[in-house]
């Protein structure tokens, strides 16, 4: 075996399940609510069975918002369990180059930016920058290829979903882990759990750390244990986006509304949601779409 191949074999995640070992955090850092359009999982429920399953902290990153993150933490404080659950502020930005993750943000950074300028503005909040889900071609709002290799030769990505929970194929998991040690860039698994079944499919064993400098301090220490969800966990988001559009028009509550960024949300309300073409859905006798994954 070549130095090269070595090296690749070491990069290459591998699905793993069971105990974590005894270091004290067990965190996931891209979890939605029904902050996100496509979610419907409300705080208090988010948080029980985030306990239940071991998490301690967690990021909150709700599509093109911070404030779904901030009704999570603060409900956490109300409840009193602020010493068992930390909630880092997080959002998943649409920028015109693809998604991108902020952690640790103080507030929204808004939609269509490119990917260059909102790493700068998540990096001016003292934040720290994910790439999630980056060569899933199932979803296109993954980051382009471009602007991902500009933003890594440029030093500006702090970590890179090399596992993602939601990805349908292992070999676009495999890629990511890649492109990541290409890089010399920390990796982590992620859940993107839009659903109380999704939470804790993704766990990161860290060190403890408690501000942005000293997650990036640990991230080369991290142990992931992970799991990929169904392929058909993608059916739930469309139909979070459907019930919260009938809410909205019935004049119930939805926390969508008002916090879509500076797009107003009766635009947004009328893009169209479409189903699925086949060319869109992982070949199920593809051997890398074993539906044995939980």
């Amino acid at each position: 075996m070549t130095a090269a191949s070595a090296a690749a074999s070491r990069a290459r995640p591998r699905e793993r399940t069971g105990g974590i070992n005894s270091r004290p955090v067990c965190a996931d850092f891209h979890i939605h609510t029904r902050f996100s359009r496509d979610s419907i999982l409300s705080e208090e429920k988010f948080i029980r069975v985030a306990l239940e399953r071991g998490l301690t902290h967690v990021a909150v990153t709700n599509h093109n918002n911070v404030e779904g993150a901030i009704a999570v933490r603060d409900k956490v404080a109300e409840l009193g369990l602020g010493d068992q659950l930390i909630v880092i502020l997080g959002e998943e930005v649409s920028t015109s180059d693809g998604e991108i993750v902020g952690l640790f943000l103080e507030h929204t950074i808004p939609r269509g930016l490119s990917a260059d300028e909102t790493t700068d503005a998540i990096h001016a909040q003292g934040g720290l920058v994910s790439i999630p889900h980056p060569f899933d071609p199932f979803r296109q709002s993954h980051i382009r290829p471009g602007p991902l290799v500009a933003l890594a030769q440029a030093g500006k990505i702090d970590t890179v979903e090399v596992f993602n929970s939601r990805v349908s194929l292992q070999r676009h998991n495999l890629r990511a882990a890649e492109f990541a040690a290409e890089h010399g860039i920390p990796g982590i698994a992620a859940s993107d759990s839009h659903s109380s079944f999704e939470i804790a499919m993704s766990c990161n064993v860290l060190p403890q750390f408690a501000t942005a400098r000293e997650l990036k301090a640990v991230l080369p220490q991290n142990e992931w244990h992970a799991s990929r969800s169904t392929v058909f966990i993608h059916l739930t988001t469309r139909w979070a986006v459907w019930s919260n559009l009938l809410r909205k028009r019935l004049g119930r509550e939805t926390a969508t509304a008002p916090v879509l960024g500076p797009e107003a949300p009766a635009r947004v309300e009328q893009e169209p949601i479409h189903a699925p073409q086949p060319a869109e859905l992982p070949n199920p006798d593809d051997p890398d779409a074993s539906a044995d994954r939980g």
